[in-house]
């Protein structure tokens, strides 16, 4: 009899099994790619890299030269230290000694120290760059007074530079017939050309266009 129902309840199952079999649908997960529906790569806008022109730099022999700008008669100068991206400090100095008081009785000086940039900097000829004043400033205003070891300091302006906008960077070797005679009125060994001639520039030089002062490197 036990047998009979344990035999009995297999077949059962068994029936069961393939009945639930042959009806079950698939339920799982599907993925559903409609033959109609493409995927496109999204167009992308190629922007153009504008590219910047590397500045141009002086061809100076070191980092930083200095330049003096004086007439050799009275006891002023203007002094210049110019480095190679345009960019200089400089002090302009003129004493008088003569000019005394109480307050100050070692004399009075006539000063300026100041700082700015040359930019758009351009090579105009084998031996010549042009470059424009873009920035000037100095430490005191003009007219500015103060009293230091008993010497009266006056602010001055930056002579040599102020009232300029063009200028040029003149390069040794350059052929002195092709100079500005501006300049060359400036140039320190013009002088020495009645016994020792020369036919080029022996050192850096700078020219103030407008206003017609030369800076240059002394040498010796």
């Amino acid at each position: 009899m036990r047998k009979n129902l344990i035999l009995w309840m297999l077949v059962l199952a068994m029936g069961l099994s393939a009945c639930g079999g042959a009806g079950a649908e698939t339920t799982g997960p599907t993925t559903l790619t409609p033959e109609a529906e493409t995927t496109e790569p999204v167009p992308t806008e190629t922007i153009p890299v504008e590219t910047v022109p590397e500045a141009v730099q002086l061809p100076l022999e070191e980092e930083t030269v200095e330049f003096l700008f004086m007439s050799g008669a009275g006891a002023w100068s203007t002094q210049l230290s110019l480095n190679r991206d345009g960019a200089f400090t400089g002090v302009f100095h003129d004493s008088e000694m003569g000019d005394r008081a109480e307050e100050y009785p070692n004399g009075s000086v006539y000063i300026c120290n100041f700082s700015g940039v040359f930019t758009d900097i351009r090579q105009v000829s084998e031996y010549a760059y042009a470059m424009t004043l873009a920035d000037l400033q100095t430490e005191h205003q003009e007219g500015e007074e103060w009293i230091e070891d008993e010497i009266r300091y006056i602010a001055s302006g930056p002579y040599g530079l102020e009232g300029g906008t063009e200028f040029v960077l003149y390069l040794p070797d350059a052929p002195l017939d092709q100079m500005s005679e501006v300049f060359l009125f400036w140039w320190p060994h013009r002088y020495e050309q009645a016994e020792n001639p020369r036919d080029t520039l022996d050192c850096f030089g700078i020219l103030n266009v407008e206003m017609e002062h030369g800076f240059s490197v002394q040498r010796g």
